[in-house]
């Protein structure tokens, strides 16, 4: 199950959205990005974080359950004094449904990790400005 998961992090299309929720950026694990790079840069970032409280342990909930966590998380991203961008991650497989989430800008990879294991999350994907962007086991998937 877990190698099966790994699998289709790796081949989701994460993405950072405008204010008018139009896909902005995007990238795969393993991949860079031009886009990413300017949106980066845009800001003064070195770094962004893909992030989000939905469907803890990738277990689906319903839409109200995951509202309430990516608020709570938004809330945690804001309070540690991170700029936060929407994103979606897209999943290969078109039956999964598009996790709502956050890009958040120069969230250290622990900090990043620490909160993504709190919200129950199995990973999340760091990209630093012109590397490939890396998906990162949290705690929950591998104890």
């Amino acid at each position: 199950m877990a190698t099966d998961l790994v699998r289709e992090y790796e081949r989701t299309r994460y993405v950072v959205l405008d204010d008018l929720g139009s896909a902005r950026a995007t990238v795969g694990v393993g991949e860079t990005s031009a886009e990413v790079d300017a949106v980066l840069d845009d800001y003064g970032a070195a770094s962004g974080v893909f992030i989000t409280g939905w469907n803890p342990r990738s277990e689906p909930l319903d839409q109200d359950s995951n509202d309430e966590a990516n608020d709570r998380l938004e809330a945690d991203l804001s309070e540690l004094g991170c700029v936060i961008l929407p994103h979606i991650g897209v999943g290969y497989d078109p039956e999964w449904e598009p996790e709502h989430g956050f890009f958040a800008l120069d969230l250290a990879e622990p900090e990043a990790v620490t909160l993504a294991t709190a919200y129950g999350q199995n990973a999340i994907v760091v990209i630093e400005r012109g590397g490939p962007a890396r998906l990162v086991i949290t705690p929950i998937m591998n104890p």
